[in-house]
């Protein structure tokens, strides 16, 4: 192509051409510039090239072939700006919105005559003498094979690299929230999660198709989970999570910690400064440019495969995670009930009729309600039972899904509803219970061997008797195989099998409970002395607004009431044995679990219903002076 052709498919003469080329076209029509324009336009006509070739004149631009959704182009450009000028060279960008459109605009770079590309692709684009003046940029290691000359890092690399920093640092429920695009993060994380042998819930990990589906979805599902870090896909998503974590009051890093895959000025400055893996991306760039250059002046082979490694920028955003939050597992067998909680002056007697004054209906069962006690305080809580295949058991389901209970131990009883729970309240706050199991009779013994690897990984086992005996037998069999420690309480029957006894580590009956299991007139100390003789390790007998006795081979203690007023204590024993769960798999002394227990159950009192009234942890933690100051007045006496 020269200037003749261009004046012929303009349709002038070549000196006119030639004006309009150098500005000199003061006697020219706007209407022959525009048409002589636009055929130089089409055409990538640059003037004197054929001479420049004959001379050996090399052109001196590099054609810099992006995609717009590359996460790194900005990088890219000012790093191969900055190399290629350094070596008197110029760099012509042209960006894509998807590979399929790389090839065209490769044959555009070639007709502006460039000496050299630069492509960000994993496929081969370029055929021809340009295949020896060609270099690839890639964020993966799988390209296509043709390709000669390629330089990359692995985003999954920078992920696994995040994800085992925050592991270092004694973090196990880290979250992962990423692009779509980038699925490779996520499944770095899987890996590095996976190497460590711990075990990420799916809902940790979360990949969007949009930073405002992350921000409306992802970071909160992830931050319902309680996760203690999250390995955030890019700067923009971490400014996402810190806006979230203002909005919940979530201190970064003492309750969350946070890292970046990429890294920019601005992590720097908000926040505590967020550290971040950094990208190669820059020094891939500049090492491309030169090898580039080398290959256009003939100097360097053209074969070559080179992969650049990410770092960790340290800053302050990941801490130690809090002790509340990393607590050993806890698996929960018992039932799941729609409670219907009838208020009224008085709880009716046999032949008597009374008028309620409130009804509320909510879902409940001393197993569920043992599960959502443990979720909302932060421990890790693994639920096996039976629901309904109803509205109420979907219902339920879905409550305990929103209070971070896993579950995947509960399955849906094709035929029995869900059970139910009928409470009468007085206005004292006392309750009277009848309870109609349903879908809870039908916990087997399958189940429960399916549920094996649960037991494997559990801690303690809070166990109930709303669920046949047999399988509560069965279970107690399970837990003293993989030594996982069994907190049972006694509700909804008139008498324990001694085996069951013998069996069970925690013990936590009400008084009535003892009176019933434990006949005679003897004291509650004593009877608490006979159910240790019948194996029990430790008894704990809750006293409503008096506290709790604790009977063991150490300690024969009363622990006092908080004294908060109740107003439903249908749900306090409950409360108590989640709390005094919580404490104990964080690894603290049974003495300082109960305190805390005797708290989370004086609050759980204080509103009507059961799950809806028992605490998150921030309530509890409020009171976290006066609970240690008892347990440390209790420790000095006992010395």
């Amino acid at each position: 192509m020269n200037i003749r052709d261009i004046a012929s498919l303009a349709g002038v003469s070549a000196s006119t051409v030639s004006k309009v080329m150098n500005g000199k076209d003061k006697d020219i029509s706007e209407d022959t510039k525009k048409k002589v324009l636009k055929v130089i336009e089409e055409e990538n006509y640059v003037p004197y090239f054929k001479f420049l070739e004959k001379e050996g004149i090399k052109n001196q631009l590099l054609g810099l072939l992006l995609r717009k959704d590359n996460r790194e182009r900005e990088h890219i450009v000012l790093a191969a700006e900055r190399a290629a000028r350094e070596q008197g060279y110029g760099v012509v960008v042209g960006y894509v919105e998807n590979e399929k459109e790389l090839e065209t605009l490769a044959e555009h770079m070639i007709k502006k005559k460039v000496a050299g590309l630069l492509i960000d692709s994993t496929k081969w684009i370029v055929g021809g003498k340009y295949e020896d003046v060609t270099v690839y940029l890639n964020e993966t290691k799988e390209f296509d094979d043709h390709l000669k000359a390629v330089l990359y890092y692995r985003l999954s690399e920078a992920a696994r690299l995040a994800t085992e920093r925050l592991l270092e640092a004694g973090h196990q429920k880290i979250a992962c929230i990423a692009h779509e695009q980038d699925t490779s993060i996520i499944g770095g994380y899987k890996l590095a999660m996976q190497n460590s042998n711990q075990n990420g819930q799916t809902a940790w990990a979360y990949a969007g198709q949009s930073l405002a589906d992350i921000e409306k979805y992802g970071i909160s599902q992830v931050l319902s989970e309680n996760v203690t870090a999250i390995v955030c896909g890019s700067p923009e998503i971490v400014c996402c999570v810190l806006k979230a974590a203002e909005r919940s009051r979530t201190a970064v890093p003492n309750e969350l910690s946070v890292i970046s895959i990429g890294d920019n000025r601005i992590l720097e400055f908000i926040g505590c400064g967020i550290t971040a893996v950094k990208l190669p991306s820059d020094k891939m760039t500049e090492t491309a440019v030169s090898y580039l250059i080398e290959m256009i002046q003939g100097e360097r082979r053209i074969e070559m495969v080179k992969r650049l490694q990410s770092a960790v920028t340290e800053r302050g955003s990941i801490v130690e995670p809090p002790q509340e939050k990393q607590g050993e597992a806890i698996v929960v067998v018992g039932s799941m009930n729609m409670d219907v909680t009838i208020e009224g002056a008085q709880i009716p007697v046999a032949g008597e009729t009374r008028l309620a004054d409130k009804v509320y209906i909510y879902p409940g069962g001393k197993g569920a309600n043992q599960a959502v006690g443990v979720g909302k305080l932060g421990g890790q809580v693994y639920m096996i039972g039976c629901l309904g295949n109803d509205m109420d058991g979907k219902q339920m389901y879905a409550g305990l899904v929103e209070n971070h209970v896993h579950m995947d131990g509960v399955l849906f009883d094709p035929v029995l509803p869900s059970g139910k729970a009928y409470i009468n309240i007085d206005e004292q706050g006392e309750s009277a219970i009848v309870v109609y199991l349903g879908a809870n009779r039908n916990v087997s013994v399958n189940q429960i061997n399916r549920c094996r690897y649960l037991f494997e990984k559990a801690k303690y086992c809070l166990l109930s008797l709303e669920i046949p005996e047999a399988i509560a037998e069965y279970t107690m069999k399970f837990c003293k195989r993989n030594e996982t420690e069994i907190i049972l309480k006694p509700s909804g029957v008139e008498q324990i099998k001694p085996k069951l006894l013998a069996g069970t580590d925690y013990f936590v009956p009400n008084e009535k409970e003892l009176h019933t299991f434990v006949k005679g007139a003897e004291s509650l100390e004593d009877k608490a002395e006979k159910l240790l003789q019948m194996g029990v390790k430790h008894v704990i007998v809750t006293l409503g607004a008096r506290g709790c006795y604790l009977r063991n081979r150490e300690h024969s203690l009363y622990f006092e009431g908080t004294g908060f007023e109740a107003v439903d204590t249908t749900g306090g024993a409950d409360s108590f044995i989640s709390a005094m769960a919580v404490y104990l798999s964080e690894g603290k002394d049974l003495l300082y679990a109960i305190e805390f227990a005797i708290y989370a159950s004086g609050l759980s009192v204080t509103r009507p219903g059961v799950q809806p009234a028992l605490p998150e942890r921030k309530a509890v933690d409020i009171y976290e002076d006066e609970i240690y100051a008892k347990y440390e007045e209790k420790r000095r006496k006992r010395r």
